[in-house]
């Protein structure tokens, strides 16, 4: 199960880092809810967990905070890219 949840949560955070470099704000919002969504389902499903119970709100939070990052990430190097490209010396 550990082969499929960990590049699982890899491709949600680069989806999250997709929709921060190109400041795509519904993308994210779309990712992080169908996210967050498998994640209640797995917990729900997988470990047979209550969904408000203080240790699943604590891994929905965790998840949260990684997709933020990933998008912050994301926006901060798509930023740092527009801003080389926009410096760039041209022949004349």
């Amino acid at each position: 199960m550990l082969y499929i949840l960990v590049p699982g949560l890899a491709l949600w955070m680069f989806g999250c880092a997709y929709a921060g470099y190109f400041r795509r704000f519904k993308l994210f919002l779309g990712i992080v809810l169908v996210g967050m969504a498998l994640n209640a389902t797995w917990m729900i499903l997988g470990l047979d967990a209550k969904l408000l119970s203080p240790p699943a709100l604590a891994a929905h939070a965790g998840a949260l905070i990684y997709a933020i990052c990933a998008f912050v990430a994301g926006w901060l190097a798509g930023r740092i890219m527009r801003r080389f490209r926009d410096s760039r010396v041209e022949p004349s």
